[in-house]
């Protein structure tokens, strides 16, 4: 067994660890999406290029086969296209299903946010996929320790309560799931695994950044560089920068991409618990990559 000192950030033995999770998480939430495209017990043709984007992105992060299978069935010109494809994903759900145990809760987080991805992937929402969306809730209980997935079905079951989803409803649940998982691909054209979530409270105004005796952290993957480089340009204007947040955290700097190496998906346990103190009535500032590289000036 290797020991807990030899475990070094940057390390081979970490960078197994991390290896081996990290192809849990995206299998458990390209599972998840796979599940949410097809909640509505069809294919419907805009969610043809977000299907095509994840799949193009586990088929870059993995090289897997099914991934690959999908892409090409997405390029023939099947008789029945919609329904062709609907079974090739439902052979692929059931696949995968097999072998894959929520032993783990971060597998339920990560297969939700998967689904989250896959029902909202076209922009629009149906009865049956919102009626999917609290059932899964309702199974997995550790999911309402996340404020924002109590608040989704609380909004979804208000929102079906009359047996119709008006357009205002869907854009006020697909709101709450942007939340949680970020923008989509009809909105990007981007892949949603790998996202930043949307977060509420963000401050947007870089002159409002004060470095001076002020206690940073840092997460994500940054265009600017390297996270020593980031967190060296912040002590060099004052800053105190932290690895974990805490009270003393006035701003939780969130890069642009999600770390390959966070808990979950779309976000890490410095989101995770910065979200946390939030609700409890901590001060801390989320700050957004954009809004960063501004404050330092660049």
């Amino acid at each position: 067994m290797v020991g807990l000192n030899k475990l070094k950030y940057g390390g081979s033995a970490l960078g197994r660890i991390h290896a081996k999770s990290n192809r849990r998480k995206v299998e458990a939430y390209w599972l998840g999406f796979l599940e949410g495209v097809l909640a509505s017990e069809s294919i419907e043709s805009l969610e043809v290029a977000s299907i095509r984007a994840e799949a193009e992105q586990f088929l870059q992060l993995f090289g897997d086969a099914d991934a690959a299978d999908l892409i090409q069935d997405l390029d023939t010109a099947y008789s029945d296209y919609h329904g062709e494809i609907f079974g090739i994903i439902s052979g692929i759900v059931d696949y995968r299903l097999r072998p894959f145990s929520e032993s783990n809760p971060n597998d339920c987080c990560n297969r939700f946010f998967g689904f989250c991805a896959g029902i909202a992937c076209d922009n629009r929402l149906k009865i049956k996929e919102v009626e999917k969306l609290i059932d899964r809730i309702d199974q997995n209980v550790q999911l309402f320790e996340d404020t924002r997935v109590a608040t989704l079905k609380a909004v979804a079951v208000a929102a079906i309560s009359d047996g119709h989803l008006s357009i205002e409803e869907e854009e006020d649940i697909g709101e709450w799931i942007v939340r949680l998982v970020g923008d989509s691909c009809a909105d990007t054209g981007l892949p949603t695994y790998g996202n930043t979530p949307s977060i509420d409270g963000v401050l947007r105004d870089a002159s409002m950044v004060v470095f001076e005796n002020a206690g940073f952290v840092v997460t994500g993957a940054f265009s600017l560089g390297p996270r020593k480089i980031i967190e060296g340009w912040i002590v060099e204007r004052g800053g105190l920068v932290s690895r974990s947040v805490s009270r003393s955290t006035d701003y939780l700097i969130v890069a642009a991409i999600a770390s390959r190496d966070w808990l979950h998906s779309h976000q890490g346990t410095k989101i995770i618990e910065a979200l946390k103190l939030r609700e409890k009535g901590s001060s801390i500032h989320f700050v957004e990559e954009l809004t960063f590289r501004k404050a330092l000036g660049f």
